[in-house]
């Protein structure tokens, strides 16, 4: 890429998580999650410390060298972790402490459960919170738009959401990446679909679009989407792992590291 992107990643075919840049073959450091099953979601806390979401709950680790600070295990079926208000943190996944459904627990910061809500559904993925303390839930087809209470206020759904992954907040839109549907969608703050970009048909043969999962937004605006290629070790070769779109949804370059990695599908972007 012509742009120099610091980011950290989850490398899910290789059960990795690193620290990269697209400035030649950067990767800074890297360490095994296979402690940490299912590892999804990235949220940067503290300034230099991650958030990661995992099957059995979240830990923490540092930016500079990757090192896990904190662990707390106590679930199956986590699917995302947030931070909440006031130190609290967010956990979301299925049929969680006894309730049935997508559920979302709140936990104080000794990581005991303080609220625990749950609406019908089998499946959910990554959990994003708005300023205005509202949920979005990637629940397959669709995103459910929830209060904290997880009482629905609206969906955002477009033709092709197939495990639709992570979706996100920005100054007059709100982006969702497509998951199989392997595009991105643009929908108006009121939940209207305004445009879906990054397809089959707007990007190079060599992109080769399958899973689009996490995604940043850089300071320009412009997108960074990790294009997941599939399970296991040896898919560094398929595709490109890194989409870079700008802010308009033109697609603008890709980059991949096969010799180090296998399929991006956590991404956050460090500026």
């Amino acid at each position: 890429m012509k742009e120099n992107y610091e980011f950290i990643a989850i490398d899910e075919g290789k059960q990795n998580l690193l620290r990269g840049n697209t400035s030649g073959k950067g990767i800074s450091w890297k360490r095994s999650l296979a402690d940490y099953p299912t590892a999804r979601a990235l949220e940067r806390i503290d300034g230099d410390r991650i958030l990661i979401g995992y099957d059995r709950g979240y830990c923490i680790a540092e930016i500079d060298s990757g090192e896990i600070i904190h662990d707390c295990r106590s679930w199956t079926g986590v699917t995302s972790a947030n931070s909440g208000p006031d130190g609290t943190t967010l956990i979301t996944g299925l049929n969680l402490e006894g309730h049935k459904g997508v559920t979302v627990l709140t936990l104080d910061r000794e990581d005991r459960v303080i609220d625990a809500r749950s609406c019908k559904g089998d499946y959910v993925r990554l959990m994003t919170r708005t300023d205005e303390n509202l949920y979005l839930l990637s629940t397959n087809d669709r995103i459910r738009i929830c209060t904290s209470g997880l009482q629905m206020k609206g969906t955002l759904a477009a033709k092709g959401f197939l495990h639709a992954w992570q979706s996100r907040v920005t100054d007059d839109s709100i982006l969702v990446s497509a998951g199989y549907g392997a595009f991105m969608a643009r929908f108006s703050l009121s939940g209207k679909l305004v445009q879906v970009f990054g397809g089959k048909d707007s990007v190079p043969a060599e992109v080769e679009p399958f899973f689009y999962a996490c995604f940043s937004i850089a300071e320009d605006k412009s997108i960074l989407v990790a294009n997941w290629q599939g399970h296991g070790p040896d898919n560094g070769h398929k595709g490109r792992q890194l989409l870079h779109f700008d802010e308009m949804g033109n697609y603008l370059e890709s980059w991949s590291f096969p010799e180090e990695i296998s399929s991006f599908q956590g991404l956050l972007l460090l500026e």
